[in-house]
């Protein structure tokens, strides 16, 4: 891990919002814990690369090389989206190691 002191988890929810902000520019429309990024916010796995690069920078965490923040390895092993909230607590487990 980079940082020292680790930011609070209202510091990671107002980062990851600029930075999806950010990457959607006025085209971000209004979205809750439960939106899917990709399909709610109509992103796509590359914006994950650019976020994660993004958010280790502002947040000083380290987000692993092979990781996307948008995407996970569902139950059935299949690669799914997560929702803005699960992006969130993604973000919060690794600012907490």
């Amino acid at each position: 891990m980079v940082r020292n002191e680790k930011p609070s988890r209202e510091t990671i929810r107002e980062t990851l919002t600029d930075c999806l902000r950010f990457l959607k520019g006025s085209e971000l429309g209004e979205f809750d814990e439960s939106t899917d990024v990709i399909v709610g916010l109509g992103l796509d796995s590359q914006h994950g690369v650019e976020l994660a690069c993004d958010l280790s920078s502002r947040l000083k965490i380290e987000i692993p090389l092979k990781e996307n923040p948008l995407i996970e390895d569902g139950a059935d092993g299949r690669m799914r989206s997560r929702t803005f909230g699960e992006v969130l607590e993604y973000l919060v487990a690794l600012a907490g190691e």
